[in-house]
């Protein structure tokens, strides 16, 4: 064969290659794309792209293959979805195949991390054909505008989690004494009155406390009849009231005087206290003698068959009966407690003179950020409390500082482990840096309250669950939550900006244009930059053509 028939074979072929090529590009506006939805939307903080593309009959070149890739132009940037390959019925490498002779289709899905510039973009599907050695750029084709964005409103509502200080500004201290009393007796022996837990009691007294209150109770041991019993109790209960009175009057304890300080209870038979103590003794059939006191209503019938039980009885008298014969003082007062103004104070001056629990509470009474942090960091130096840093920690998460918080977290951690706070805030920090799956776990780690539990479904895109915590609420991320779950009717109660636009996006959704008008008027007279918003939020796209709404924008 000659050279120039070996060419022109050659050449031949180039141009049957590049005429498959050739005709794919100039008919290129045959093929069909359908995104569902038309509109792109950011859930759970992805952008979710399904595609749906159709090729006619005697399009498809057999031997081609077609890169697509569609890719999210926005201003200042762009992001490609994943590049999915289609080949011809002769070719190799694709991801599906297109016959030439009845054409054919594709279906799509992807996504792509959301970010604020997304929200006016366009989506571009780009394609480059490709058969042996030649390479053809087909298109673009704008297949979308925008991404409706609404999912991102969440506000950041967590519940922080400062860890409270402990301090309580009253707190109750209290004193018991029992004083035993012989079979059916009721004078109060010598020996009682000098027991150890008389002189506590008389320690606890010369305080010099505020009484709170003075409880007596007396019991009797179940032995004998119940009348008996009860008034032998009774007498129990005079004999160390009054015993009670003369001691705290000697004493000169406060309210000794104020009989309406003073609680009577007379038990009578202790049968609680008996099987009680039965159960923790060493006596012999002590279950068969617990059966007789569940078992028996009568009480006087029950005595009768447990000291039918000859053989332990005398247990029973020796170690059980005597610890009910007995009567009970408690002395409650209030614990003396700095002022605030006292606690105040001796947090910038004296701060070695407050325990942890006032220090860590001083920070709560003034609104200072400067002094709270220097209490804090005191709370961290005087006590090695790591309280003082989650509480730093936290105040940098109020006003979005993340990297701060989260430095002040890690300090927080090395001192007191990975505690149910700690763990909490290192969550809210990833939620609001999009970091959901790292969240989540922090989340369920930490036992996390359901209303931050709730944010993060939002955040997730688990707006049915978010709408179930949320129920009937009126508060933003109520509502939003609830709108997102399809429920166009849902109203947001507060008085705000975002609350009145996010009302008009409902009413918008729901096709009640004056309403959304309405709403988003009163948005934008409290926040002039729901005006720029409202022009590239795709929620108001059939209010575009409105003049009201070209009015109020322009």
């Amino acid at each position: 064969m000659g050279m120039s028939k070996l060419f022109y074979i050659i050449l031949a072929a180039a141009l049957m290659s590049g005429c498959g090529l050739d005709k794919m590009a100039n008919k290129y506006e045959t093929v069909s794309f359908t995104t569902t939805p038309p509109t792109l939307q950011a859930h759970g903080g992805k952008v979710a792209l399904s595609l749906d593309a159709t090729f006619a009959e005697k399009y498809f070149a057999k031997k081609a293959t077609v890169d697509f890739t569609p890719v999210l132009v926005y201003n200042g940037g762009e992001t490609a979805f994943k590049t999915i390959t289609i080949q011809g019925e002769d070719a190799t490498g694709g991801e599906a195949t297109i016959f030439n002779a009845t054409g054919g289709s594709f279906k799509y899905n992807d996504a792509i991390s959301y970010s604020d510039e997304m929200m006016s973009s366009t989506l571009e599907l780009r394609a480059v054909a490709k058969q042996k050695d030649k390479e053809k750029v087909l298109g673009p084709v704008n297949i979308a505008n925008g991404v409706i964005a609404t999912s991102t409103r969440v506000q950041d509502t967590e519940d922080l989690a400062n860890n409270n200080h402990g301090y309580e500004h009253e707190t109750i201290l209290e004193e018991t004494a029992t004083i035993y009393f012989l079979v059916n007796q009721s004078n109060i022996r010598t020996t009682e009155k000098s027991d150890d837990d008389i002189k506590a009691l008389k320690a606890f007294a010369k305080n010099g406390y505020k009484t709170h209150s003075i409880e007596i109770i007396s019991y009797a041991s179940p032995e004998g009849s119940v009348n008996m019993n009860d008034n032998v109790s009774d007498n129990r209960m005079k004999s160390t009231l009054n015993y009670t009175k003369r001691l705290l009057k000697s004493l000169r304890v406060d309210g000794a005087r104020n009989n309406d300080l003073y609680t009577e209870t007379s038990v009578g038979e202790d049968w609680e206290g008996f099987e009680s103590l039965v159960k923790r003794s060493d006596i012999k059939d002590k279950r068969r003698i617990n059966k007789i006191v569940n078992s028996i209503s009568d009480v006087e019938v029950r005595e009768q068959q447990i000291r039918d039980l000859a053989e332990i009885y005398s247990a029973i008298e020796d170690n059980v009966l005597p610890q009910l014969r007995k009567a009970t003082i408690i002395i409650r007062s209030y614990e003396p407690k700095r002022t605030d103004e006292e606690i105040a104070t001796f947090s910038t001056t004296s701060p070695e003179e407050l325990d942890v629990k006032e220090l860590l509470f001083s920070a709560t009474l003034t609104n200072d950020e400067i002094t709270q942090t220097t209490i804090y960091n005191k709370a961290v130096e005087l006590h090695n409390d790591w309280r003082g840093y989650n509480n730093i920690a936290c105040m940098y998460l109020a006003k979005g500082e993340l990297s701060e918080a989260m430095t002040y977290l890690e300090k927080a951690e090395a001192l007191g482990g990975a505690t149910s706070d700690i763990l909490t805030n290192k969550g809210i920090i990833a939620a609001r840096k999009g970091q959901l799956s790292k969240a989540q776990k922090l989340f369920d780690q930490a036992n996390t309250s359901e209303n931050n539990q709730a944010v993060l479904d939002i955040r997730q895109g688990e707006y049915a669950k978010a709408a179930r915590f949320y129920k009937n609420a009126k508060s933003f991320n109520a509502t939003l939550s609830q709108l997102l779950n399809g429920k166009n009717s849902s109203n947001c109660n507060e008085n705000t900006a975002d609350c009145n636009y996010l009302n008009a996006i409902a009413a918008a959704r729901s096709g009640n244009n004056d309403a959304a008008i309405l709403n988003l008027t009163k948005a934008i007279n409290s926040d002039a930059s729901y005006k720029n918003e409202a022009v590239k939020d795709l929620e108001f796209i059939n209010l575009r053509t409105n003049q009201s709404f070209i009015s109020l924008t322009k």
